[in-house]
């Protein structure tokens, strides 16, 4: 199915209607405001898990798998807490109704191209998908929009078959223990005045236009880079770190921050962000990196300070991360900079932290 595009940056209007980018750094869903989106590439979170596995000598597959899990859940309840749909989604035709439009959430968030072939309120479901963005996370996604829905724990089985992925998730037991530890908390937001160019037409921010939709594969493409995107729940990433640095203490951060401060450097690369000789020119790109957070909903760079031994403080209001938020200006200012950084961090005020990134051996 293809859906209707704005004619001006070529965005599906059907993105619009169901997110809302506020003037504060996040991104919203449209209907229910505490909710958190955000934008990341699609092999972070697989290359995240990696390294933090490689790091620590043991996988954390499942720790991810919860998080996930755990985050959906969370989403899909808030939006079925409208009387309306509270009542609804007790009668079996709409909870069809219900699975359908997770088949949608699939190719707007870029996580999948799915469809059901089999489902039995209360018991269990089937659907066949092209291009999960991930097996582990994908499942995880689904077991946890089911478990909005159902209101029981699920377990999911994947099986290959014809060159596509027959997930299949069915009513289980009970919920790990571990599953219950990882509870979404709702941060408070801070109001802000920061305003993308918009869109002349439909109003979007004007830089998505570099996304691409493509409802038949199940995948948002950036074809600046030509990597795949997806558009998730802000909340995984939270749960995943604080449950590490719980059970494993801080030594765990630093694997964290290098792994996203890699990978940003990697994406810097790809865009073509690279060290300027010219004090001037440094200030405009770090300028014009900070502004991807409020366009992927990561936060907004409320206000820089630059003091002398080229050290750098940067206020961040409504983070999504703090370690990934930490990583992410790590690389940014090695980008402008040309210098490897150490990055230190504190709360500055609620919804608000201050960053203090100085230059490596210094």
């Amino acid at each position: 199915m293809k859906y209707r595009r704005c004619k001006v940056c070529g965005i599906p209007r059907r993105i619009g209607r169901v997110h809302h980018w506020m003037t504060n750094g996040t991104i919203v869903n449209a209907r229910v405001p505490r909710v958190r989106h955000v934008f990341m590439e699609a092999d972070f979170l697989p290359e995240l898990r990696r390294r933090i596995s490689d790091g620590l000598g043991f996988p954390v597959n499942r720790i991810f798998y919860e998080a996930e899990r755990n985050s959906v859940r969370i989403t899909v309840e808030a939006f079925l807490k409208a009387p309306m749909l509270r009542v609804a989604a007790r009668v079996p035709v709409f909870r069809r109704a219900a699975v359908h439009y997770f088949n949608n959430l699939a190719w707007e968030t870029g996580t999948a191209r799915s469809r059901t072939v089999a489902y039995h309120s209360g018991r269990y479901g089937l659907a066949r998908m092209h291009n999960p963005f991930d097996l582990d996370l994908m499942a995880a996604v689904v077991v946890g929009a089911f478990e909005a829905l159902e209101r029981k724990p699920f377990r999911s089985f994947w099986k290959k078959e014809n060159g596509a992925y027959l997930l299949r998730v069915e009513v289980a037991p009970e919920k790990p223990e571990l599953s219950q530890r990882l509870e979404v908390e709702y941060e408070p937001i801070k109001d802000g005045d920061f305003h993308l160019r918009s869109c002349p037409c439909c109003g979007l921010p004007l830089e998505l236009s570099h996304l691409e939709w493509n409802e038949d594969e199940g995948i948002i493409l950036d074809r600046r880079r030509g990597i795949r995107m997806i558009n998730l729940d802000g909340y995984t990433t939270i749960l995943v770190n604080r449950e590490l640095v719980r059970e494993l203490g801080e030594d765990v951060v630093p694997i964290i921050i290098d792994a996203k401060r890699d990978y940003t450097l990697r994406m810097l690369e790809d865009i073509g962000a690279r060290f300027e000789e010219d004090e001037e020119r440094r200030r405009e790109l770090l300028q014009d990196m900070l502004s991807l957070l409020p366009l992927y909903g990561w936060g907004l760079a409320s206000e820089l300070e630059y003091m002398p031994g080229g050290t750098l403080r940067v206020w961040v209001d409504n983070p999504f991360d703090e370690y990934l938020i930490a990583g992410r200006l790590a690389a940014f200012y090695e980008a402008a900079e040309g210098k490897r950084a150490r990055v230190e961090w504190s709360e500055a005020e609620a919804s608000t932290i201050s960053y203090l990134l100085t230059p490596s051996g210094a």
